[in-house]
């Protein structure tokens, strides 16, 4: 028995020294990347395309390692490698109430637990410091409806290639189905480019007359292709004087989608505004259970469920 173990030690001491030294080559690489990125111009960060390489080892995934582990780990990676070393800095909304740290942790679990990281009081502080270029990324909270001074109505006067947009929600991923849209969600912010990854949720805001009822507007963005899924209004913009929506749909919208013009010209073609504000990649799902019966449970149930 204990040569045995020995034995299986010794293999794993093995694959230790093998995976350090993969990290490390990879490290190199993602470092040459970076460098190629900034010498023809190319955004660094690129969520679109680290969700993309998320999803195809989620998709070959498999053995005991739970899924959520390998995502955790893969963060890591790129907070440790790419973030860090480009000195990006990240600022995250601490509310004070019992769910304030709430926001950290998922910062950490998604930025990596080097990469260093400010406290904002809220998320106005958080958003200005992005602004001011003190910080990268923005951590703030979900929106709620009815907030009377809602950070996400300051994107709505962002444009051109470095304008504030939404760029990930946290966590990035949910651990059942069952359990999607966890009451705790947030949002990052930084001043880079909503790129699709192929499979996306998108915001828009608009920005309206008031007395447009919110039945009005569902039907005018299904009209134009958009499923909403959450909506949020904040009815004090401009002195009280108009009305702002964050309608949150499911697909990719771009900044110069013309679907936009076409949802004001129906709604409010006098002084309406409309602007697609980013996004996040849809989060992916991880398995319920873990553990080597795990994948027969899985297949299971879905051949009941064919």
């Amino acid at each position: 028995m204990a040569k045995a173990v020995d034995d299986i030690r010794s293999k794993i001491d093995g694959m230790d020294n093998t995976i350090h030294d993969l990290l490390m080559q990879r490290a190199e690489l993602v470092l040459k990347i970076g460098e190629e990125k900034r010498r023809n111009n190319i955004q660094v960060v690129q969520p679109d395309r680290e969700i993309i390489m998320l999803r195809r080892l989620l998709a070959r995934h498999k053995g005991p390692l739970p899924k959520e582990a390998v995502v955790r780990i893969w963060r890591e990676l790129v907070g440790a490698v790419s973030l860090l070393q480009t000195g990006l800095k990240v600022v995250v909304t601490v509310p004070d109430d019992p769910n304030g740290l709430t926001y950290w942790d998922m910062a950490k679990d998604y930025f990596s637990s080097v990469l260093p990281m400010n406290r904002a009081a809220n998320p106005l502080a958080a958003l200005g410091m992005v602004r001011e270029g003190e910080a990268t990324f923005a951590v703030m909270p979900r929106p709620a409806d009815g907030e009377t001074n809602p950070w996400w109505s300051f994107l709505l006067e962002e444009s051109g290639d470095k304008a504030m947009r939404i760029i990930a929600r946290l966590p990035l991923g949910d651990r059942s189905q069952a359990a999607a849209n966890p009451d705790h969600q947030a949002l990052v912010v930084a001043r880079l480019k909503f790129e699709t990854s192929g499979d996306d949720r998108s915001f828009i805001i608009l920005e309206l007359e008031q007395g447009i009822s919110r039945a009005k507007i569902v039907d005018k963005i299904k009209e134009a292709g958009f499923e909403p899924r959450a909506f949020y209004t904040y009815a004090g913009a401009k002195g009280g004087t108009r009305t702002q929506h964050l309608i949150e749909v499911d697909k990719y919208i771009g900044q110069d989608d013309k679907r936009l013009a076409q949802i004001i010209e129906k709604l409010d073609p006098a002084g309406g505004r409309a602007a697609a504000v980013g996004g996040y990649p849809t989060p992916p799902v991880y398995a319920d259970k873990v553990g080597k019966n795990a994948e027969a449970e899985a297949a299971t149930a879905a051949k009941k469920s064919a």
